[in-house]
């Protein structure tokens, strides 16, 4: 019931609740679908009618109608859509207007032609019915979430600080910020007064921990020591802030994202909300490895014992993949089960990256702090991360490919370039994964089928993009060597702004700083070199974000995305498993508001689900 009510209030700023129908997707035959305008187009004499959308680059215009003299079409309002229309009298063409409009969703335009005058004023545009703004419900929603947040931010530090001052009304009042100290036999300094610190211990690894009177204890410097020390761990809650961020955006964009196209996977270059969560998720699963191995190194674990961890994570994560891809089949047809996915390439990125990093790996050393030690100390590693690198790039530029198609082609096939690269989606990429896997088990509806119609599959997680996702996780692996590496707040932040400000002008120079007319334009679906560049230094930049809002400065605890980063294994295979099960969605009229509601309501929904279980102490991890 409250969903109801929620989807009606939601549907109220998107045109009113005369459009609901919970029954069926379109009230009558006239209502116009989503994400599309109604154009009518009238003429005295027969015209032929093309159009195409401006997000198919180089593409020839489709034909609607031909020899007609009034027709209505539904033109896309995603994008700007170019409008040709001609005139053949038999004995040539006359092209009466060409122009480019990006109509309104809902909207209702009538085109009139006037075959007689000016070729450059034969189209006159109206419109018969101007809707309101598709947006207003994610205004509202955006609204919603950021005074929802504010007003509990204000609340819980109030709350919260009246509460400490009821339990320690004279804390920190008129005392001595150190007391006077002595050191004893053992090395531990003791106080003879009342004051801010109560005893400070020097450890046989020179870490120095205080413990003031409350109880608290902090570790004020960490150093290496021997093997068999155990310091105290430095927990970074803006890691899991970070992971959790990606895995709730993940879940709403894939729940569909109220069906706006900019929450959708970009249909071949270019960048969306959407494209951005899985790359950060391979980022930061490389920024936590490095705790992992250093939690192994100081326990001595062998490296065959590490390897079989590696390994044993890694076909967990692979053999749940399959099991995604086979979800929502009665029964699995082996012979075109699609074998790449999400977790099977998060599978083999940290089956390799781990096993690099593995070799090289070392305990933090912050004694000898050195400008470029997180990078010199690991050169070795640089120097594979760099083959892989210059493997990805001569296979996808010097890789002869199929019959017909361009060396070092990126495109989708299908309509670009007018049609003659029309079979050779993807280039290498593609090429290499229809050779290895067959085309029924790799992705048979490419984001870009809808439109360039191109025939053939293309897989996203394929084996060529396997090799760039390794170096993203690298450089997530290189955000975890500058926290272990350096400890004053200063050096980490200087080197997270540094690497993201370098690595999306790296970005942007192979692209030219253009969504199709660079070199390597930035490409999800290729995972290009530009694409992981860009996602990497914006994982730099957010993790600097995070960090210093929740670790330094603590403005924010992180809350409510450290939660699901908590569990973020659970989160992901159960918003995958339960997507089309009620009560996680259901049904809803194909309008924006309604498919917001909905969309947020789920993502919500695993939100309280991880924030239980973060209370109740359970976690789930491979």
């Amino acid at each position: 019931m409250t969903c109801r009510i929620l989807l009606i209030l939601i549907a109220l700023f998107d045109g009113g609740v005369q459009s609901l129908s919970f029954g069926n997707k379109y009230q009558d035959d006239s209502s116009i679908p989503m994400d599309k305008a109604k154009v009518t187009i009238t003429s005295t004499n027969a015209i032929t009618i093309s159009s195409q959308s401006d997000e198919c680059y180089k593409c020839n215009p489709i034909p609607l109608a031909i020899r007609v003299r009034n027709k209505t079409v539904f033109v896309d309002t995603r994008w700007k859509t170019n409008l040709h229309i001609t005139e053949d009298d038999g004995t040539r063409v006359i092209q009466h207007c060409s122009f480019s409009k990006h109509f309104k969703e809902n909207g209702t335009y009538t085109i009139h032609v006037n075959t007689t005058g000016d070729a450059k004023h034969n189209c006159t545009v109206l419109i018969t019915n101007s809707p309101k703004s598709s947006f207003i419900a994610l205004y509202a929603a955006a609204g919603i979430f950021f005074a929802v947040a504010l007003l509990w931010w204000l609340s819980s530090k109030y709350c919260w600080d009246k509460l400490y001052r009821k339990i320690y009304p004279n804390d920190g009042e008129n005392e001595p910020l150190i007391d006077q100290v002595t050191i004893s036999h053992d090395g531990s300094l003791k106080h003879s007064h009342g004051g801010l610190i109560s005893s400070v211990s020097l450890t046989s690894s020179t870490e120095i921990h205080q413990s003031s009177k409350h109880g608290a204890t902090q570790n004020l410097q960490g150093v290496r020591g021997s093997p068999g020390d155990k310091p105290k761990k430095e927990r970074l809650k803006s890691l899991d802030t970070f992971r959790g961020i990606s895995i709730v955006i993940m879940v709403f964009v894939n729940y569909g994202g109220g069906g706006y196209w900019f929450f959708s996977h970009s249909k071949w270059n270019g960048l969306t909300v959407a494209d951005l969560v899985f790359p950060w998720f391979v980022f930061i699963m490389g920024t936590s490895m490095i705790y992992s191995f250093t939690s192994l190194l100081r326990n001595e674990t062998p490296k065959h014992k590490i390897f079989w961890k590696i390994l044993r994570r890694s076909c967990i994560l692979f053999i749940l993949g399959l099991v995604i891809n086979t979800n929502g089949s009665s029964s699995v047809d082996m012979t075109e089960l699609r074998i790449p996915g999400v977790l099977q390439r998060f599978a083999v990125t940290y089956l390799i990256t781990a096993t690099v990093h593995m070799f090289v790996a070392k305990l933090p050393d912050t004694v000898t702090e050195t400008r470029f030690k997180d990078i010199t100390d690991y050169w070795s590693e640089w120097i594979i991360i760099s083959l892989f690198i210059l493997v990805h790039t001569c296979l996808t530029f010097l890789l002869p490919v199929d019959t017909g198609c361009e060396k070092g082609y990126l495109g989708p096939g299908g309509l670009e370039k007018n049609g003659t690269q029309y079979n050779c989606t993807g280039g290498a990429a593609g090429y290499i994964d229809r050779k290895v896997f067959g085309e029924k088990h790799i992705y048979g509806s490419p984001t870009c089928k809808e439109i360039y119609h191109n025939d053939l599959p293309h897989e996203p997680e394929g084996l060529l993009g396997t090799l760039t996702s390794c170096v993203l996780c690298f450089l997530g692996l290189q955000a975890g060597k500058i926290l272990c590496t350096y400890k004053s707040r200063s050096a980490r932040v200087m080197r997270f702004c540094i690497w993201g400000i370098v690595l999306c002008l790296l970005a942007g120079i192979l692209c030219k700083f253009s969504k199709n007319d660079g070199w390597i334009p930035i490409n999800k679906n290729l995972w290009s070199l530009s694409f992981v560049f860009c996602l990497g230094g914006f994982a730099f930049l957010l993790l600097c974000f995070c960090y210093l809002m929740i670790d330094e400065w603590k403005i924010w605890n992180g809350a409510p995305f450290y939660y699901p980063g908590m569990n973020a294994i659970l989160v992901y295979m159960g918003h995958e498993l339960l997507h089309k099960n009620f009560p996680v969605s259901w049904d809803v009229p194909e309008t924006h508001a309604s498919k917001l509601a909905i969309d947020l309501y789920g993502a919500s929904l695993w939100v309280i689900v991880a924030t239980y279980l973060y209370y109740k102490k359970s976690f789930y991890v491979i």
